[in-house]
């Protein structure tokens, strides 16, 4: 059976063995690119607001998720927020073990809807779902203007 032959039951359903390499390149879009400069450039978290329906979310976006009304105010949110929650991670993405657990915590920032999913700095036994935490970002001058400027959340 061939690529363009369709499959009329389900008893007909085969499989191909071997990899399919797949090469892609991720961009931040023009939003998430202003978000990355943001904080290469001033050391700050911003979000977008809508100025049609009043929604402020971050990571910020070029159109608004709620209204699909066009973005075009970006607001500091700082780099403080409040951890929301928490879990300690044994292995990274790709399924091999950390040498030491991790901690990964969603931190959420005031009248901002969403939040961002990093590593946090501290024993779990330390931490507490409300506790206010802070982004300890790289040097200005080692800023690449990556996800990895932010090297973790902190105790505030």
């Amino acid at each position: 059976m061939s690529f363009k032959d369709s499959i009329t039951q389900t008893t007909q359903i085969g499989y191909f063995e071997g990899a399919i390499p797949v090469n892609y390149q991720y961009t931040f879009g023009i939003a998430g690119d202003k978000f990355f400069r943001t904080i290469k450039t001033k050391g700050d978290f911003i979000a977008s607001k809508c100025s049609e329906c009043g929604s402020t979310k971050i990571y910020p976006l070029s159109y608004c998720e709620e209204c699909f009304a066009n973005i075009k105010e970006y607001i500091s949110v700082g780099l403080t927020g409040e951890l929301y929650s928490f879990t300690e991670c044994h292995y990274d993405y790709q399924g091999i073990e950390h040498k030491e657990p991790r901690i990964m915590g969603l931190v959420k920032f005031e009248g901002v809807d969403g939040g961002i999913v990093h590593r946090v700095k501290a024993p779990p036994e330390g931490l507490k779902v409300g506790m206010k935490v802070k982004a300890k970002l790289k040097p200005k001058t080692k800023r690449e203007g990556v996800v990895d400027d932010i090297l973790h959340f902190e105790k505030a």
